[in-house]
Order: C-alpha cells, then structure tokens, then sequence
C-alpha cells in the first residue's frame, strides 16, 4: 500500500504599500511565532495569486488592497519543524484605511514600517526575499537616460542605483534608446520628441565614427539619388 508522498506547501505574502512604507505584523500562535512578517497565508485549490493576496489582506487586517503584482518567491526549508514551502510574493498599493488586527490569534500588532527598517526577528520567507535584493518600492529600468536624470531624481528624494556602460552595451542601449523614442513619437506625435530621437540619432552616428557633417552629406546623397518626401507620394501597388 504506497502513502502519498510529501509536497511542498504554497504559502503567499503580500507587501502592503502606502507613503513608501510597508504593513508588517507580529505572529503569535502560528507557523513563525514571535517574528515580524507581512499579511499572507496559503493559497486555496483554485484560487488565482490576486485573488489570495486580496483574501489574505482582507481577513487579517481589513484592508482592501489595489495594483496587485507579483514580486518573487522563495524556496523555504525548515528541517528542524518538517516543513517546505514555495513562497509567492505579491506587491500592492493601500491608498487608504487603517489596518486592524482582525486575527488576534496570529498577529498581536500591525503597523506601518520602511522596507528596510522592519524590526528582528524576521519571519524566514521575508528574510530569505531580502536577501535577494528584491526591493517593494523599486522601479527596474535597465535602459540609457539622459546625463542629469539621476541627479534630478535624487532631487526628489528617490534612491537612484546606477552603473557605467561598457561600450558594447552602450551601442545596445543606444538603439534601445532609439526604438524607445521613435515609438514614444509615433503614440504621442509630439514634436518636441522629435529632438530626443535626433540626439539619439546622432549619439549613435558619432559612436560609429561618423561625424554630423557626414551623415548630413550622406543624407544629401540620398536624396539627391531618390528625392525627399515634399511631393507626399503614397506607394499603392506594383505588377
């Protein structure tokens, strides 16, 4: 007679956002007793990640919760007490609502708390995210902008990570940049975009060693061999 084998659990958090700050509570009488941890629990057959984060908020702190994504998951051991989870990570905005301690028998307080600042013990699902790097309010951007942008963001109080590309990856984040902004002009058809993709045009001319006055005499020879667009000829069909 076979036994089922044992599976891992699947166990969901959820970083509850408002003023850059995140809902932390303090467990008492469950899994992790005695340690600091965001709202969550196990996600239910059939139940979709959103729809638990939702529950989850709801029936421990009567919040009700907006923008919901998904921000990582951790595999999480736990010899000693015989348990295995896979963890879920959602992120998500509360504009609004004060939250209560509507399960007394799992938490003993909540409050609101910076990401980096949340009090020890930790709960070992959150403490294995951090170590990650993973960061709640972090927008990830990966592309090429504009010398001062850093600074001007920083002016504003944000936390600005940058790094120095090397040459290749600045050739690939110049035509990044370029298809990034032909398409912001294509939606928007503002003119002023115009001038972002004609300095991206000729950041990237002068990376390939050609000077402006060059490409301005390729683009004389161009049109001196087709002509421009002034007569405005539309191309319907060949045979």
């Amino acid at each position: 007679m076979s036994t089922e084998p044992q599976r891992p659990r699947v166990g969901l958090g959820v970083v509850v956002i408002r003023d850059r700050k995140v809902l932390v509570g303090h467990r008492s009488g469950s899994h992790g007793e005695g340690t600091w941890c965001i709202p969550g629990g196990h996600v239910e057959f059939g139940e979709s990640w959103e729809s638990c984060a939702r529950r989850e908020v709801r029936e421990e702190t009567g919040l009700e919760i907006e923008q919901v994504q998904f921000l990582g998951v951790t595999d999480d051991w736990n010899i000693g007490e015989g348990k295995h989870y896979v963890t879920i990570f959602m992120r998500a905005a509360c504009p609004e609502g004060e939250p209560r301690v509507c399960e007394p028998d799992r938490y003993t307080q909540l409050m609101w708390c910076e990401w980096e600042r949340i009090p020890f013990p930790r709960f070992k699902p959150m403490e294995h995210l951090m170590k990650q790097g993973v960061h709640p309010l972090a927008t990830y951007y990966g592309k090429l902008v504009h010398d001062r942008i850093p600074e001007l963001m920083e002016s504003r109080g944000v936390t600005v990570m940058t790094h120095g590309a090397t040459m290749d990856e600045y050739h690939e984040a110049l035509k990044a940049k370029l298809v990034e902004t032909v398409g912001t002009f294509l939606e928007s058809g503002e003119t002023d975009v115009l001038a972002d993709v004609l300095e991206t045009v000729q950041t990237l001319t002068a990376l390939l060693g050609t000077s402006r006055e060059q490409l301005q005499l390729i683009q004389s020879q161009k049109k001196n061999a087709r002509g421009g667009f002034e007569k405005r000829i539309i191309l319907d069909e060949t045979r």
